[in-house]
């Protein structure tokens, strides 16, 4: 194909809102540029799905299966009809010899996804070092043989302020919540 622009080998396809571009874990042998229309993106673990980023025009994505050669990492589905520009494999290494700006765009955008994804799991590491704490916690409250040493009475907790009584549940729903049930099990563990 000597002699070909990138613009006569990438081409435009509309997609009707709902449609599945890709799954996570499926091949990738293209990236997508939204021309109109807004794409969502999510990962799923554990049966858990989670939204990553609602796309709109001028934003790309899947390049990452191009970049590294490695399974889709989300799933990509169109919120709005969509016109989006399609770039296979075989262009997009063109693009990354001859076109600098779309270099420098395509590194901006990552790098503004990995910033991102750094803040989260910043979050999810503070978060997990909370749980066990918790966890550490609810241990000493049992002794060697498996029973525990102290009832917790849930009335009595959000009596306290560690957490609230709804509809015959119970909920921890903030920070100050959960700092004062960590006060109160290590009031039980003491």
């Amino acid at each position: 194909m000597a002699g070909t622009t990138v613009a006569e080998r990438t081409h435009e396809c509309r997609v009707p809102a709902g449609t599945m571009l890709f799954r996570q874990d499926d091949p990738g042998d293209e990236m997508f540029v939204i021309a109109r229309g807004r794409v969502r993106l999510t990962i799923t673990c554990e049966g858990h799905e989670r939204e990553l980023a609602v796309l709109q025009a001028g934003d790309f994505f899947g390049e990452l299966s191009l970049l590294s050669g490695a399974r889709r990492t989300a799933t990509a589905v169109a919120v709005d009809d969509c016109d989006l520009l399609t770039i296979r494999r075989d262009v997009f290494a063109m693009m990354m010899q001859d076109d600098l700006e779309a270099v420098f765009r395509i590194m901006d955008g990552l790098g503004q996804r990995l910033s991102q994804t750094d803040r989260e799991v910043r979050q999810l590491a503070h978060a997990l070092g909370r749980v066990r704490m918790v966890a550490d916690l609810l241990r000493r409250c049992l002794p060697a043989n498996g029973y525990p040493s102290a009832a917790l009475d849930l009335g009595e907790l959000a009596r306290e302020g560690a957490g609230v009584l709804r509809d015959g549940r119970w909920w921890v729903e903030s920070r100050e919540q959960t700092e004062r049930l960590v006060e109160l099990l290590a009031r039980y563990a003491g």
